[in-house]
């Protein structure tokens, strides 16, 4: 379930009266979500008043406030900042002060800097509390996600944002429901479409990935050692993997927009999160019956939690698509 930035601020707000504060958090969301700006409320409950003047995580940083990110050309975050984070946490604070280390774009971590950071994790020093942010939640290690209370963030509010991509989508939603295309063919056809978008997007982004590792490769192979250039290898490839389940689930994420709109036009809602596709979503209003919209949101429900295990993907798209539109 997804929050807002004022609900997720108000559910730990309720978590802080109820001493019942995690240790560890694990935010994420789009960029906009407003990550930074619940980690610096946190803060503030947590302590009341510090945040006061923090317009950012930087007007954070103190002896007791620890704030890391991406580094350097290669913008990853290195062992050596997580050991500044535990060299933090173990320094004395002031009396009745929560100590808090902050990791900014926290899927930025390599496999040494998660062990790292992992440890700091199972044993987090008294009266300190580990925040992680992050837009891709999936490159981190399960170890560490299992470790963390994780609170996820609505974007933002208000129509939602469209990329050519996106918009390839929906007017093949549109043109599925002018063509009035019923059944398995019509449901086939879509995934279709849906599938030949998701190849165009992993093709374009292992590209940009690609030009990226070689850069880095023409820059540091003659200053250092082998293993690095390899695990910069392995970092890449899962980032590809990270930022195609990213884009692939957004998709996913407009096709609920899709019938949340036809529901939400059912019951003479105002807000849209689709308004350029009115028109073609107050047509699906008018076609099916609440129960029968109801029944295709919990298909794509379904399609998503079947997609997040390890299901071939055609075979979970071909049903999910067929038990939505068919």
């Amino acid at each position: 379930m997804s929050f807002t930035l004022p609900a997720a601020i108000d559910l730990v707000d309720r978590a802080k009266e109820n001493g019942r504060l995690a240790h560890a958090y694990l935010t994420t969301g789009p960029v906009g979500s407003g990550k930074e700006s619940l980690a610096i409320r946190m803060v503030g409950i947590a302590n009341e008043g510090v945040d006061a003047a923090a317009n950012s995580l930087e007007d954070l940083r103190n002896s007791w406030v620890s704030v890391i990110g991406p580094e350097s050309k290669s913008r990853r975050i290195t062992v050596k900042a997580v050991r500044t984070v535990e060299h933090t946490l173990q320094m004395a604070a002031p009396a009745e002060v929560t100590k808090f280390a902050i990791v900014a774009d926290a899927d930025r971590m390599g496999i040494e800097a998660e062990n790292a950071f992992l440890k700091t994790l199972e044993e987090p020093p008294e009266g300190s509390r580990l925040l992680l942010l992050s837009s891709r939640p999936e490159m981190l290690l399960e170890t560490i996600l299992s470790r963390c209370i994780r609170i996820d963030l609505a974007g933002k509010p208000g129509p939602a944002e469209l990329d050519d991509a996106t918009r390839k989508f929906l007017d093949a939603l549109r043109e599925l429901g002018q063509s009035g295309s019923v059944g398995i063919s019509g449901a086939l056809g879509l995934m279709a479409k849906f599938s030949s978008i998701l190849k165009s997007e992993k093709s374009e982004i292992a590209s940009r990935n690609e030009a990226s590792l070689k850069e880095e490769v023409a820059h540091y192979r003659q200053t250092t050692e082998g293993n690095y250039l390899k695990q910069r290898e392995e970092y890449y490839k899962a980032l590809t993997e990270a930022e195609y389940l990213e884009r692939r689930n957004r998709l996913i994420d407009f096709l609920m927009m899709w019938f949340g709109d036809a529901m939400r036009q059912q019951s003479e809602g105002k807000h849209l999160d689709l308004p350029e596709y009115a028109a073609a979503t107050r047509h699906l209003a008018e076609s099916l019956t609440t129960d029968d919209l109801s029944c295709r949101v919990e298909a794509v429900e379904k399609l998503r939690s079947n997609l997040n295990t390890n299901v071939f993907e055609a075979l979970a798209l071909e049903v999910g698509f067929i038990r939505a539109f068919a």
